[in-house]
């Protein structure tokens, strides 16, 4: 199989951002105890739910980097796999970190991801579901930034509606990302098998096409 860019990355993404999953799903758990009785909460959960809001929190910047460094190799892969993909690296790059631009950016790079892997029948299934999760991606990563800026702007105390809304959103929306990895990922490693089973054979030591028993003809 070619060697991928992304595959050891790949595999850390994935772990960082099970881990992620796993913490955030525990705040709506904790508020769902607060709402439920104080003094329970406080006497079992209080300490445990601020340990892992300030691990989440770190664990976070760390996936936010990774994640940009992640999404440069995919390229970087893409471009290698697919030497007609329109969108560089930098580019994909530039469609993540610049405000505003990555409305728009964010989905088109896994829709144009999701469409180079769709024309292609090995991938096909993992280039649809990509598509199809772009909007739900979209609309939770607008609405968790929404509810959670109202939740820091409020200068009273937060309601539990509130917050439980502000941890389902969080949740879901790291754990689409972690889909959309899954997917990426196992497409790439069929496309880059695809790649090789497409290749001339190579002689073992030189590495180049191996001589024919016979004159090939023009």
């Amino acid at each position: 199989m070619k060697k991928l860019h992304s595959e050891v990355l790949s595999n850390v993404f994935k772990i960082l951002l099970a881990v992620l999953v796993a913490l955030s799903a525990i705040d709506p758990l904790g508020t769902i105890v607060y709402s439920v009785s104080e003094t329970t909460y406080f006497d079992y959960v209080y300490n445990l739910d601020t340990f892992v809001y300030l691990f989440a929190t770190i664990l976070y910047y760390i996936v936010l980097v990774v994640y940009l460094v992640w999404i440069y190799r995919i390229h970087m892969d893409m471009r290698s796999l697919f030497p007609f993909f329109s969108r560089s690296p930098g580019m994909a790059l530039a469609c993540n970190m610049i405000p505003f631009f990555n409305v728009y950016g964010i989905p088109s790079v896994f829709i144009r991801i999701g469409r180079q892997f769709d024309g292609a029948p090995s991938t096909s299934r993992q280039g649809r579901f990509i598509i199809g999760m772009v909007a739900p991606l979209i609309l939770l990563q607008i609405s968790a930034n929404v509810v959670n800026r109202l939740v820091n702007a409020l200068d009273t105390e937060v309601s539990t509606t509130l917050l439980l809304v502000s941890g389902v959103l969080t949740t879901a929306l790291y754990a689409s990302y972690l889909t959309l990895c899954l997917l990426i990922s196992k497409a790439l490693t069929r496309s880059a098998r695809q790649a090789v089973s497409h290749a001339p054979d190579l002689d073992e030591f030189s590495g180049t096409p191996p001589e024919l028993p016979f004159e090939a003809r023009a």
